[in-house]
């Protein structure tokens, strides 16, 4: 009697063997209550697939896309200039503080620095240079400048 018991009782059981050989035993029901997705997924014959590869070709794909937009929109979109970003400044110390930040960041020369703070500096410095540069930049302005162009590039990518 006590073979019947442990008969049955090894046929509640779930034998789950991992490559490295290590033996893992679970009771079924215990499975099937608390886990019963992971019983469906252990039991079933569905084969999976790594999702690596097709994260890969997203990577790979994205990344042609960019360079593909990058030849078709304007540098001014991708790289601005630092007088790009003082035609969005309204006082002197703003403008100051970006030159700043840029001369940090080493993405602006000690020489145009000093140049483009000393012409800001004047009297009414910052509002010559930003006239000069074509005028205030206004919330915007990329949209409205390049609005239909980008709309033309993405039609024709279609």
């Amino acid at each position: 009697m006590d073979e019947e018991l442990d008969v049955n009782a090894l046929k509640k059981i779930l034998k789950i063997d991992s490559k490295k050989g290590l033996k893992i035993s679970y009771e079924k029901n215990v499975l099937k209550k608390n886990f019963p997705h992971l019983i469906k997924e252990i039991s079933g014959n569905k084969k999976l697939l790594k999702i690596n590869s097709s994260i890969t070709l997203i990577n790979e794909k994205g990344k042609e896309n960019l360079q593909n937009s990058k030849k078709s929109y304007p540098k001014e979109l991708f790289n601005p200039k630092p007088i790009d970003f003082i035609r969005r400044c309204k006082t002197c110390e703003e403008a100051i503080s970006i030159l700043d930040f840029l001369l940090q960041r080493k993405e602006i020369s000690l020489k145009d620095y000093n140049l483009l703070k000393n012409q800001i500096k004047t009297e009414d410095g910052l509002k010559k240079l930003i006239e000069k540069f074509g005028g205030f930049k206004k919330p915007g302005y990329y949209e409205r400048k390049y609005r239909s162009d980008i709309k033309g590039i993405t039609k024709n990518k279609k």
